[in-house]
């Protein structure tokens, strides 16, 4: 009897122990968001609108042959070549999510009026929404990502105006709304209908970096220095509970070794049992559970040990804001 008892009373620790695991390992699954800007040079020739449709299709491949998702941001410059017809396809694909952006890759929104940034961004959504198949799938543009992170308070008021429900020109710690310094998830903009989604960043060697690919391949940092923090940066949510965002380009993640960094970070990611989403569904995840916990992200100079504050930055960057010849008409099936 006592030894009926005995084991009944290990079982059930047993059991307790079990579904205190898995509960805990549940908790520790990391959320990856990747955001892919299909970029193109500006005034783009009809070689480089392939070159570019080529470099989205290799990324896309990795993606899609693991059966993930990922949210694909385009300017009209870049629907206005082949790649649109790419774009189209995988907007009809419900594990994927169509973005908006302005008018071209070297656009800087911040030096435009409030009327001219609504042209360029109406257009934008009309353009986007327009990439799909008629009597098949409809396109709704909720979210935006300004080139190069430079908005303004008239880009916020355009986005209100259109409907947008998410801004994805943030930077964990470098760039954010006010208040919302060490937020790590997406969250609400005061005074604004849209939440605030900010791109990961890394510390790196005591400077807090965007997990962005273009910055690493501009800082002529490597894509085996990109590796390394994709990677590390994993491992840091994985402990801390929070989300990876990611930033990425066609230019720069769409071939060599950078694309080789993408798959191999996909593999990593994978068999730690990451959970890939669109940036919308991780607005979603915010709504649905409130608040997330904000993570420590003032960074320690590795010599002094003395803390340095961050600041907000902008990007300013030299371009033009003409309009790009487009139909947005959709494509027919």
């Amino acid at each position: 009897m006592k030894a009926l008892k005995f084991a009944s009373i290990f079982a059930c620790c047993f059991l307790f122990l079990f579904l205190i695991g898995s509960a805990q390992s549940a908790e520790k699954q990391v959320v990856v968001n990747l955001m892919i800007d299909a970029d193109v040079p500006p005034s783009p020739s009809e070689e480089q609108g392939y070159q570019t449709e080529a470099m989205l299709n290799a990324m896309l491949t990795e993606i899609e042959g693991n059966t993930l998702g990922a949210t694909i941001i385009s300017t009209q410059d870049v629907l206005a070549t082949y790649t649109r017809m790419r774009i189209t396809r995988i907007g009809a694909n419900p594990k994927f999510e169509l973005a908006m952006s302005g008018n071209n890759s070297n656009e800087k929104l911040s030096t435009e009026s409030y009327a001219k940034q609504k042209d360029v961004l109406e257009r934008s959504k009309k353009y986007t929404e327009g990439c799909k198949y008629c009597g098949i799938n409809e396109i709704t543009v909720s979210g935006f990502m300004p080139q190069s992170f430079d908005q303004n308070a008239d880009t916020y008021k355009v986005l209100d105006d259109l409907g947008i429900q998410y801004d994805a020109g943030y930077q964990a710690g470098i760039i954010y709304a006010p208040g919302h310094e060490l937020d790590v998830w997406p969250y609400k903009v005061e005074g604004h209908q849209f939440y605030a989604v900010p791109v990961s960043t890394y510390n790196l060697s005591g400077k807090l970096v965007p997990l962005q690919d273009k910055y690493f391949n501009g800082s002529d940092l490597g894509s085996n220095a990109w590796y390394d923090a994709l990677t590390g940066k994993f491992d840091e949510a994985q402990k801390n509970g929070q989300p990876v965002v990611i930033a990425l380009t066609t230019s720069v993640s769409g071939s060599g070794n950078y694309l080789d960094a993408l798959k191999r970070f996909l593999n990593f990611a994978l068999t730690n049992k990451a959970s890939f989403v669109t940036t919308m569904d991780l607005v979603n995840m915010t709504r649905i559970d409130g608040d997330h916990p904000v993570a420590s992200l003032t960074k320690e100079c590795p010599t002094c040990g003395k803390k340095d504050n961050n600041i907000v930055i902008t990007v300013s960057q030299n371009n033009t804001t003409e309009p790009a010849s487009i139909e947005a008409a959709a494509i027919s099936k």
